[in-house]
C-alpha cells in the first residue's frame, strides 16, 4: 500500500473479467469466515475481502497511528483500483458498515449499493446496549486490555471457538440457538492470532470515526439487517439509520443477535439478493436464484 503496509486479501474471479463486483467488508475481529454464506450466494459475482491493517493476514503499519476508519478505506480504494474495479455493492458486517459509509465519503462514485448487517455510523460505543454511559467506561477497558496483552491472548488461544463458551454464549442470549457453529468456531479462532495491543487501538479508533453527516447524502439503494436481541447495536440503532438514508430498507431478525451473518444466513442472502436486483448491472442470474 501507499505507506507500504502490507495488505492481506481474498478474492475470487467472477464467471468473466467484468463480472459485477460485491465487497465483503469485515467486523473489527472477523475474518472472511464470518461471510461463508454471503459468499457462496454470489455465484458469477467477483467478490473480495480484505484484512483490516494490523489484524490476520495484513501487517501493523509502521506509523501506529494510521489504522483509522479513513486508512482502512484508503486500502479498500487501492485494491478496488489494483483490481481495476470502478464500482461495486459493498456489504458490511459490525465494523464494515462504518468503513462503508465511509467509502461513500471519500469516492461516492465506486459505490453501487449498500448493505449494512448489525452495524452503525460511528462512535459505536454511545449506543452499545443502549446505555450511552458506557462510553465513558470503555476506554479504561481497552485500556487494561493493552496492559494484559500477554494474559488476554492466553485466554483466547484457550476458549475461542470452544464447545464451552459456544454453550455459554447461547445460554446469556449472546448468539442464538440458530447459529451456524461451525462457521462461528472459525470465526472465533482468529482471535487466537490477535495482538490486542493493536485490538485496543483499532476499537480506540472506530469510536473516534462519525459517519453520520453522510447518510442523508446517500443516493444508491441500501439494505440494513439487524436483529432484535443485538446488544452491540442494538434495533434503535438500524431505525435511525432508516430514518436517515433516503430510501433505505429495514430488516430486524426475530431472535438475531450481533452475528447474524452466522444465524439467519438465509435472511442475509434474501437481504442481498433484493439489494442486488435493485442495482442496475447487478441483478442476479438465473444460475445464482
Amino acid at each position: 500500500m501507499r505507506d507500504d503496509t502490507r495488505i492481506g486479501y481474498q478474492f475470487r474471479p467472477g464467471s468473466s473479467p467484468d463480472a459485477p463486483l460485491v465487497v465483503l467488508s469485515n467486523g473489527l475481529g472477523g475474518t472472511f469466515e464470518a461471510y461463508r454464506h454471503v459468499f457462496a450466494a454470489l455465484p458469477g459475482f467477483r467478490v473480495l475481502c480484505w484484512d483490516y491493517r494490523g489484524l490476520f493476514s495484513s501487517a501493523a503499519p509502521a506509523d501506529p497511528t494510521a489504522n483509522t476508519v479513513a486508512h482502512q478505506v484508503d486500502d479498500l480504494i487501492e485494491l478496488l483500483d489494483h483490481l481495476d474495479a470502478p464500482q461495486a455493492v459493498v456489504v458490511g458486517w459490525s465494523m464494515g458498515v462504518q468503513v462503508n459509509f465511509e467509502l461513500w465519503r471519500r469516492a461516492p462514485e465506486r459505490v453501487a449499493g449498500i448493505l449494512a448487517i448489525n452495524g452503525t455510523s460511528g462512535r459505536p460505543f454511545r449506543t452499545i446496549m443502549g446505555m450511552a454511559f458506557l462510553e465513558k467506561v470503555i476506554p479504561s477497558v481497552i485500556n487494561l486490555m493493552r496492559a494484559q496483552a500477554a494474559f488476554v491472548g492466553k485466554a483466547a488461544d484457550k476458549v475461542a471457538g470452544s464447545d464451552a463458551l459456544i454453550a455459554a454464549m447461547q445460554a446469556f442470549g449472546m448468539v442464538s440457538q440458530t447459529l451456524d457453529v461451525d462457521a462461528f468456531r472459525d470465526v472465533a479462532a482468529g482471535f487466537r492470532t490477535l495482538d490486542w495491543r493493536i485490538y485496543g487501538d483499532l476499537l480506540e479508533r472506530l469510536n473516534e470515526h462519525d459517519a453520520e453527516d453522510v447518510l442523508p447524502t446517500i443516493r444508491v439503494p441500501t439494505a440494513i439487517v439487524t436483529g432484535d436481541k443485538d446488544v452491540l447495536t442494538p434495533p434503535t440503532t438500524a431505525e435511525r439509520l432508516r430514518q436517515a438514508i433516503p430510501g433505505a430498507r429495514l430488516r430486524v431478525i426475530p431472535g438475531g443477535t450481533h452475528y447474524t451473518p452466522v444465524e439467519y444466513p438465509a435472511i442475509i442472502k434474501d437481504e442481498l439478493h433484493r439489494l442486488l436486483a435493485r442495482v442496475p448491472g447487478w441483478q442476479l442470474g438465473p444460475a445464482s436464484e
